[in-house]
């Protein structure tokens, strides 16, 4: 064979490198063994001229060369095919990591609002995934509604060109970290209108509702759609063709994701609409999280609008609880009254009749004072119920305000007889009360057990640190309340006491529990009885 010797290979770059194939002559085959020289062979027109002028002359040779062509053309559609699947492989990954950074910064803002615009951004980059508009349609809380909840997109072909030369100079990166930065995400055209529509899902015949419930994409073109359905569409938004994914967690329809190539009309392809419904299944737990977190603090938003009402109201229905306590009692004050002002009225008459003659007595003066004081504290006592509460509010140590209310106590404490114990909680718990109104209800509580006692019994008052709340502990040993009595203790006019208002305890419970705390009782036939109080702890010392 005449085939010429040591001919150089024409590829760029090898230089000093021979063609393989002209060293076969000389049984040279070290350059055989490097494939990259093999690929570039069937371009080479000095390799095609090797082969027509080596091995044409018999047909062994041509076969020979055929096959080898043969093979190079394989090997270079093969490379072809393998650069096709690179693209592929790098245009995947290349998505894969703009859905991360979409799934990261949905996961990171929280917000619904946010969350929707950012994975629309995502939708609509140029560096994403390049459709031209993009819209979320969501189910409502109560799955009565299909609501429109965002888009985004230019309004007409000016906006497009704008927007995307504005876009074309960030990175994507920087898109997404506007959304998460903006104090407040603005409203454009394209979300207004898509915030317009609102489906019931019970209208089964809405063109959205049956690409919500499909169990796959649905591609919708004008040319191929209801005249009727056109016409309602286009009264809103101008359409060639647009592509509608399903949103869906563990077979519940959260939305509906669509998406178009309005502007450029690019056509929508099968890789293009792939591309959509994977970033779709990629986002939709932590969409799926961003509404459940937007549903809970809506309802934590109603109720505290509800609570709010009721902190609002409080004071107008407590204040007309009490106006109501005391039309019911108006009976049995007018009861209360009626007594002293008979004494009143014949120790007065009697004291008229008599005043300048030697049957006069002074002490029928001290019994008309003595009713009258009486019918002052029952009118006072009415009075301070009915009013509103007004409360100086502080934080105080409930131990220092137990010792000094006590310190008042002591002389009286003393001509009783009554021996006193006091303990003391050790971690000195705090409370925010009015403190003229915390000794009266302990004085109020104090006096009651002093009177069922006798002289030399002992009486116990003691602080304790709770869950949540400072009990004080009257214990007195006296005579117990008996059984019979224990439910009407806190009824207006209730009494055992020969000169008792029946006012104290009411009045006590109302002031422990406008302080937002509660009183408890127990109570032993001739062993005594325990009053606990319990005022929320304030945490400030």
């Amino acid at each position: 064979m005449n085939i010429p010797h040591a001919v150089p290979c024409t590829k760029k770059g090898h230089t000093n490198k021979l063609c393989w194939l002209s060293t076969l002559a000389d049984n040279d085959g070290a350059e055989i063994s490097r494939q990259d020289d093999i690929l570039v062979c069937n371009e080479c027109a000095a390799f095609k001229e090797i082969i027509n002028r080596g091995f044409g002359r018999r047909t062994a040779d041509m076969a020979l060369g055929s096959t080898i062509a043969t093979l190079l053309r394989q090997v270079s559609d093969r490379n072809i095919s393998l650069d096709e699947a690179r693209q592929q492989l790098e245009k995947k990954v290349s998505e894969l990591a703009l859905m991360k950074i979409i799934t990261d910064a949905v996961v990171k803002t929280g917000d619904l609002s946010r969350a929707l615009k950012i994975i629309l951004t995502g939708v609509t980059s140029g560096r994403a995934f390049g459709f031209n508009r993009a819209g979320i349609f969501l189910v409502d809380q109560r799955h009565e509604y299909l609501q429109g909840m965002d888009a985004v997109g230019p309004e007409n072909w000016q906006a497009a060109i704008r927007i995307w030369n504005e876009l074309h100079a960030l990175s994507f990166e920087q898109q997404i970290n506007n959304i998460l930065k903006a104090p407040q995400l603005g409203r454009d055209y394209l979300q207004m209108i898509i915030e317009r529509i609102k489906i019931p899902l019970a209208n089964k015949s809405n063109f959205l509702l049956r690409a919500l419930w499909s169990e796959k994409h649905t591609f919708f073109r004008k040319s191929e759609m209801d005249p009727f359905v056109v016409g309602g569409i286009l009264k809103h938004l101008d359409f060639n063709e647009f592509v509608a994914v399903p949103l869906r967690a563990e077979g519940i329809q959260l939305g509906l994701m669509v998406a178009d190539n309005f502007y450029t009309n690019k056509p929508i392809t099968e890789a293009s609409i792939d591309a959509l419904e994977t970033l779709a299944n990629t986002c939709i737990s932590v969409l799926e999280i961003t509404v459940l977190h937007e549903q809970l603090s809506q309802r934590l938003q109603e109720l505290e609008r509800v609570n709010q009402l009721l902190r609002e109201n409080q004071a107008y229905l407590l204040q007309a609880e009490r106006l109501a306590d005391i039309g019911r009692l108006a009976a049995t004050v007018a009861h209360e009254f009626k007594t002293p002002l008979v004494t009143i009225g014949g120790h007065a008459r009697r004291a008229i009749r008599d005043i300048n003659t030697p049957k006069f007595k002074k002490k029928d003066l001290d019994i008309i004072v003595s009713e009258i004081d009486r019918l002052e504290k029952i009118t006072s006592e009415i009075l301070e119920y009915s009013k509103p509460s007004k409360f100086d509010i502080k934080s105080y140590s409930i131990n220092d305000l137990v010792k000094e209310s006590l310190e008042f106590l002591e002389h009286k404490l003393l001509n009783l007889g009554i021996r006193l114990r006091v303990r003391y909680a050790d971690s000195d718990p705090h409370i925010a009360v009015d403190e003229r109104r915390f000794r009266q209800v302990m004085f109020n509580i104090i006096d009651n057990a002093l009177d069922s006692m006798k002289t030399g019994m002992h009486l116990k008052v003691e602080t304790r640190a709770l869950e949540g709340y400072a009990a004080l502990d009257i214990i007195d040993s006296g005579c117990g309340i008996p059984d019979d009595l224990r439910d009407r203790i806190f009824t207006f006019f209730f009494t055992t006491k020969a000169k008792g208002s029946g006012l104290g305890l009411p009045i006590s419970k109302r002031i422990v529990e406008d302080h937002g705390g509660y009183i408890e009782f127990e109570s032993k036939l001739n062993s005594g009885t325990t009053f606990s109080v319990y005022f929320p702890i304030s945490g400030q010392k």
